[in-house]
């Protein structure tokens, strides 16, 4: 081989891979663009076991869905307990009656509300899973981090959701 062809062929390649990086980054924006909030509760405000209302503000997802999960801060635990339910053309979303640990839970700890986008193989899957055993170490294959709320306080109340 000469350097002519090895030159040519490499080049070849190059321009080849261009149009793909390009797409792939396109593709990374569109998904990064989208804008997920809670806006209520607050940031260190203080919930009963049954916090009765959640709102937020977003954007419907183009496939997948979007779901409210709970964290204990001192705990390894991921709880999705709640799809969001965001309807197009309209930005402002509630979720009502989710429970915020458990009854034996202490006063003064802290949870951790999060939105985590689903694509839909796993949206899917997590509507198969019983309620009591969707824990996660972490956003698994198929989701990401949309939103990090404010992190809430549990008061003594044990009250749970009716």
């Amino acid at each position: 081989m000469n350097a002519w062809t090895i030159g040519t062929g490499s080049l070849g390649l190059i321009l080849a891979a261009v149009p793909v990086y390009y797409l792939l980054e396109d593709q990374t924006v569109k998904a990064t663009t989208a804008h997920y909030s809670i806006t209520t509760p607050g940031d260190a405000e203080e919930v009963g076991l049954c916090l009765p209302s959640i709102k937020g503000r977003g954007e419907a997802p183009s496939e997948g869905s979007v779901w409210l999960v709970v964290h204990g801060a001192s705990n390894v635990g991921y709880y999705p307990v709640r799809q969001v339910e965001l309807r197009s053309g309209e930005e402002e979303w509630s979720v009502n009656k989710i429970q915020i640990g458990a009854s034996k839970s202490p006063a003064g700890q802290r949870y951790e509300l999060v939105l985590w986008q689903f694509d839909q193989d796993l949206t899917d899957a997590l509507d198969h899973i019983p309620k009591d055993h969707r824990v996660f170490d972490g956003p698994p294959k198929g989701a990401s981090v949309v939103s990090r709320s404010a992190t809430v306080v549990r008061r003594a109340d044990t009250k749970p959701c009716e």
